[in-house]
């Protein structure tokens, strides 16, 4: 009986912060027909606030209200400003949350359409129209890992940008990030180059693919659109466009993306003359922000960014 009746609490718990969510959701409908849920937290109802904060969340297929970090961490790079969140394609809070990159319950319509450019395009409509109804002087955009890759294609895209920042979101192009986690990952030399093999051809086989062929492709829970999109985002040209300043944070233990692909960009673009680029690593943090004994280092990030965005003169 206790453990039926804790079953039935965690149910309503469930089905409480889902009806919170759908509360507090609005949407904004796309050129296809299909709807963009957001969600906009106001700091304080009673006054309009001058910034918001636009959090991007990673490449997993979950809600983006699933995402702690947002509230425990995020909110604490700009405690005065109101924080903006969307969803991806087909996505919204009903979906339970999982730690599963292949699950099996992830929407259609997201592995369908999901995609770097679409996820960008998305936030720009959506911050379009929330400038509209409200009055921010300043609109920061934050990202890690995939959400990384999209707060600087939304920069470069989009003047509402005053500021980004972004973590753990990789080198210049996908396929070397993703041959860096197969070194990293266990096994035997000769497992890891078969699998380097394997991902080779796989990326060959997406940018071959005929348009009969695309819908059969999915892997690791994405299909065609966003595999195609990935593969060709070229992070340097996307940064060497965006003109407002930005914050690229790499950790030096990322076993997801590589740290030395990072550092490589990075220093075409200082040798460019890209001077809105501000790099910072932390030489022995994992992509999830953790130190060697497992523990989390978020929250000192949280405050070095809220100490950049004061030095770039966004925050008082």
């Amino acid at each position: 009986m206790r453990i039926l009746a804790c079953a039935l609490a965690c149910l309503l718990q469930s089905a409480w912060a889902q009806a919170e969510e759908a509360d507090r959701s609005q949407d904004l409908a796309r050129a296809d027909g299909s709807r963009i849920r957001f969600y906009l937290d106001q700091r304080d109802a009673s006054a309009q606030a001058d910034q918001l904060l636009v959090v991007i969340q990673g490449s997993d297929c979950n809600s983006v209200t699933r995402v702690e970090a947002i509230r425990a961490y995020i909110a604490r790079v700009m405690p005065a400003a109101d924080i903006l969140t969307v969803e991806k394609y087909g996505i919204d809070a009903s979906l339970p949350y999982s730690d599963d990159p292949a699950r099996a319950d992830c929407p259609l319509a997201y592995v369908r359409h999901d995609s770097l450019a679409q996820r960008a395009a998305d936030l720009d409509a959506v911050i379009a129209d929330v400038l509209r109804r409200h009055g921010y002087r300043q609109v920061v955009a934050l990202g890690g890992s995939e959400g990384a890759v999209v707060a600087h294609l939304l920069a470069a895209r989009s003047d509402r940008i005053s500021a980004t920042i972004a973590f753990n979101g990789g080198g210049r192009w996908f396929l070397d990030d993703v041959l860096h986690s197969i070194a990293s990952a266990p096994g035997t030399p000769r497992e890891k180059a078969e699998s380097k093999r394997g991902m080779r051809a796989f990326a060959r086989h997406v940018r071959t693919a005929t348009p009969a062929a695309r819908a059969a492709i999915a892997a690791s829970g994405h299909g065609y659109r966003w595999w195609r999109d990935a593969l060709d985002t070229d992070q340097l040209a996307v940064l060497q466009a965006s003109r407002s300043p930005a914050l690229i944070i790499q950790a030096g233990a990322d076993d997801s993306v590589s740290p030395e692909a990072v550092l490589a960009m990075v220093a075409r673009l200082h040798q460019a003359g890209k001077r809105n680029i501000t790099y910072k690593t932390y030489a022995s943090l994992d992509h999830r922000l953790r130190g060697p004994d497992g523990q989390s280092h978020m929250a000192e990030v949280v405050d070095d960014m809220a100490a950049w965005l004061q030095d770039a003169g966004i925050v008082p």
